[in-house]
């Protein structure tokens, strides 16, 4: 739901062109990552009313338990901060330190464009936990760095204890970006499309394409603009 989004520019009080035009670009990114990273294929985007709902229709996830479609969620959500701490033991004992930007693909990568869309969409005003007026005042005044990938200079500025407190952060925001109870729960019962979402008088419909797809123009039913005189 756009509503629910934890970081959304627009600061909207419902939905707006420009919160649901960012939900559609990270459950596009979503997408990309269960086709790319897991070969997931039968996949429909459908348009709730107020939001998007990710419907993958192969049998190894229609018949999976909430456990592992729990691990699927949080791995294309990039819901939880990637390991850092490596070993070969063929090469030494001790343990190698590699930050997640550091990594440019599996996981690691998946993360890292996770929290770049985030801080990249902050406005200042947010309340995310871990991340106190100070800290979100430095994130906004150092991004700029992330426009050309210099995460190193990003965390230099940051400082090593507060990135800490970033990342974890971040975490938290990509969990409740989507909907985990919804998406783990075997019983739920989902939004037909063709019905309509009662409180933004908007139809329910699958997208077909979801590079392009503009509720405004296609997801208003003609009594809408009857009503208005359109």
């Amino acid at each position: 739901d756009a509503k629910d989004i934890p970081i959304r520019s627009c600061q909207c009080d419902g939905v707006c062109e420009i919160c649901l035009g960012e939900a559609l670009e990270i459950v596009n990114n979503l997408i990309d990552t269960l086709e790319g990273d897991l070969g997931l294929k039968n996949i429909h985007l459908i348009y709730s009313g107020r939001g998007y709902h990710i419907r993958i229709m192969d049998e190894e996830m229609m018949t999976a338990g909430s456990e592992l479609r729990s691990e699927v969620l949080k791995y294309a959500a990039g819901a939880e901060v990637p390991k850092s701490q490596f070993m070969n033991a063929e090469i030494s004992n001790q343990s190698f330190n590699f930050e997640h930007f550091t990594i440019p693909v599996g996981y690691q990568k998946i993360f890292t464009d996770r929290v770049k869309f985030n801080i990249q969409h902050l406005v200042g005003n947010e309340k995310l936990d871990g991340i106190n007026p100070k800290l979100m005042k430095d994130i906004i005044a150092s991004r700029h760095h992330l426009e050309n990938g210099n995460w190193g200079l990003f965390k230099k500025d940051i400082g090593p204890r507060r990135y800490k407190n970033l990342v974890e952060a971040m975490a938290r925001v990509n969990l409740a970006t989507i909907d985990a109870k919804v998406s783990i729960d075997l019983k739920r019962i989902l939004r037909l499309p063709s019905s309509l979402h009662s409180k933004v008088s908007m139809k329910c419909m699958e997208v077909k394409d979801r590079e392009r797809f503009d509720p405004f123009d296609q997801a208003v039913p003609k009594f809408v603009y009857e009503r208005k005189g359109v």
